[in-house]
């Protein structure tokens, strides 16, 4: 801060422009130095603070989340499950919390981008448990059950990747169309094409969602997860400790 004086916009601007220089010179270390320090300028500004440098703050924010998701992304739930299962659910946590942040810029495009990854970050969870390494000392029947309790985990996550996507469209009752709420449309074509069929806008399924409500099987119970006293003792197959997000699970459970 500095290197650049008041007023706090000038050196918003300024760093900026910088950072667009390293973008186009491949150079992702400072460019990505240069969008944290105008994320940082921004929220100590104070009175300084204007329409601008909260504008830029949330696009440099926002390119700051989307690597979040990309390393949450990366993640294989591979062999050993609970290892990699924490690995996974640590950086889904890590995510989440970057668009809740991006959603607090009150910028529209940013707040769709958000609401979109956050539906994406749900869906990826789901998919990378349906994806997720088999045990390879597993007989054909406890192979099944262990197929089976992998669907059951999954599908709530799916569920909620589905109505955050739908929360995306809302905008459009107001006339609002943007890429980010495009995007969401088209995964949502992709995950229901019967209800969402390409290129048709139905007002009918804009209205407010319900926030999914998401509670691990007891059947289930792992060593990932606190003991309960209904877990049956003489469970016959060695089943996927899955749990929700800790992150989703605070969120649903506010102080």
């Amino acid at each position: 801060m500095s290197e650049f004086p008041a007023p706090v916009e000038t050196a918003v601007e300024t760093r900026f422009k910088i950072a667009e220089i390293y973008k186009a010179a491949n150079d992702e270390s400072l460019y990505q130095k240069e969008l944290a320090d105008i994320v940082s300028i921004d929220a100590s500004a104070g009175p300084g603070r204007t329409a601008r440098t909260r504008t830029l703050a949330a696009r440099s924010a926002l390119v700051l989340a989307e690597q979040l998701y990309r390393q949450f992304a990366a993640v294989k739930l591979t062999q050993p499950f609970e290892v990699s299962l924490q690995d996974k659910k640590k950086r889904m946590d890590v995510a989440i919390s970057a668009m809740d942040g991006l959603v607090e810029y009150e910028i529209a495009d940013v707040t769709a981008a958000a609401t979109f990854y956050l539906a994406e970050t749900y869906l990826d969870f789901s998919r990378a448990l349906a994806a997720s390494e088999r045990p390879g000392d597993l007989k054909p029947a406890d192979l099944q059950a262990y197929e089976l309790a992998l669907e059951e985990e999954a599908f709530p996550f799916e569920e909620k990747a589905i109505g955050v996507h739908e929360k995306n469209l809302e905008s459009l009752q107001a006339g609002v169309l943007n890429a980010w709420t495009e995007k969401s449309l088209a995964k949502l074509a992709e995950l229901m094409p019967g209800r969402y069929a390409k290129n048709e806008i139905s007002s009918g399924f804009l209205g407010a969602i319900d926030t999914y409500a998401y509670r691990p099987p007891i059947q289930n119970l792992g060593p990932m997860m606190a003991e309960s006293e209904t877990t049956t003792p003489e469970e016959p197959v060695r089943i996927v400790p899955v749990v929700a997000s800790d992150k989703a699970v605070e969120d649903e459970n506010p102080q």
